[in-house]
């Protein structure tokens, strides 16, 4: 169902005074436990359908990086500031800003990831709470998109104290529009989609290496795929279309087997001494470096080079 149908569903406003009455299902946001982290001024049309299908290639493109799952949130948004005069009149002086937390235990590989995220005014975000609804800002043509964030910055990772929390590492966002906060946003019930929080693909991290580095004459290359979060991990089931082979710079179609699990058997025509190869995962339809197998998004960087030995 379109975005535009669904948002605020069970939601009631008003327009010339507060609508203060207490009627109907009443429309609640939970705990921050997810955010989609938006390319600066991406806007969603009213009439797109918010599902996996929808986010999938924005976030294989990178317009889009899920942070799924936070394990603990924190609400650390400053107060609004007030003056009093002589009479004891009470202003308004500045609005604080939401500010929040999101505290992940997800191991070291993607607390370096975290860190690629630090950034002022380079994303929007959509936050998503532990019971599958998403809150997200709205636009005065009609759109949806992200609020508006200014710092975002990973902080220190926090270790392990005996028999207190495990080790963990936290992001801090702060954000810069109230309004967006206060009358502008939307919110999406879980109860009108279909999917979960936990069904977000997100980006998994690739280590290709050579079994025998290539040589003059070969017709094959063996190929290991391991997640790069521990290296051990065999990524199974990649196909051809999976993979970018490149040799001296022009892109070639291998035929690729898999045997054993995770281990790949990429035949080319013969190569010779000096030739310059290189392979990496790919999605040719999006010609982008993140490939999609059943929902699940891998991505190899850098690139598996080699030259052809005599």
């Amino acid at each position: 169902m379109d975005i535009v149908n669904i948002a605020n569903k069970i939601a009631c406003g008003g327009t010339d005074t507060a609508n203060t009455g207490k009627l109907g299902c009443l429309s609640l946001f939970g705990t921050p436990t997810n955010a989609l982290l938006l390319r600066k001024g991406t806007k969603i049309p009213a009439t797109t359908t918010f599902n996996v299908a929808y986010l999938t290639p924005l976030i294989q493109q990178g317009t889009i990086v899920p942070l799924i799952g936070a394990s603990s949130f924190e609400d650390v948004s400053s107060e609004d500031a007030y003056s009093t005069n002589a009479s004891g009149v009470k202003r308004l002086n500045l609005k604080g800003l939401p500010e929040y937390k999101l505290m992940f235990e997800e191991g070291h590989e993607f607390y370096r990831q975290m860190n690629k995220l630090q950034s002022f005014k380079g994303w929007d975000l959509i936050i998503g709470d532990e019971s599958g609804n998403w809150i997200l800002s709205t636009n005065a043509d009609g759109s949806f998109g992200g609020f508006t964030a200014g710092h975002i910055t990973p902080e220190l990772t926090k270790r392990k104290v005996q028999g207190g929390d495990s080790e963990m590492k936290s992001v801090l966002i702060q954000f810069t529009n109230r309004l967006q906060w206060d009358v502008n946003y939307a919110v999406l019930n879980a109860d009108q989609l279909d999917f979960y929080a936990e069904d977000v693909p997100t980006v998994n991290g690739v280590d290709l290496d050579f079994t025998v580095a290539p040589s003059n004459s070969d017709t094959t290359l063996s190929v290991t795929a391991l997640l790069n979060s521990d290296h051990d991990t065999k990524v199974i089931g990649l196909l051809a279309a999976n993979f970018i082979l490149k040799v001296n710079g022009a892109t070639v179609v291998p035929t690729v087997n898999e045997t054993p699990s995770g281990t790949y058997v990429l035949t080319i025509s013969s190569l010779s001494t000096g030739d310059l190869v290189s392979l990496g995962l790919w999605d040719a339809s999006l010609n982008v470096d993140v490939t999609d197998l059943t929902n699940i998004l891998y991505r190899a960087t850098p690139l598996l080079t080699a030259t052809v030995v005599a």
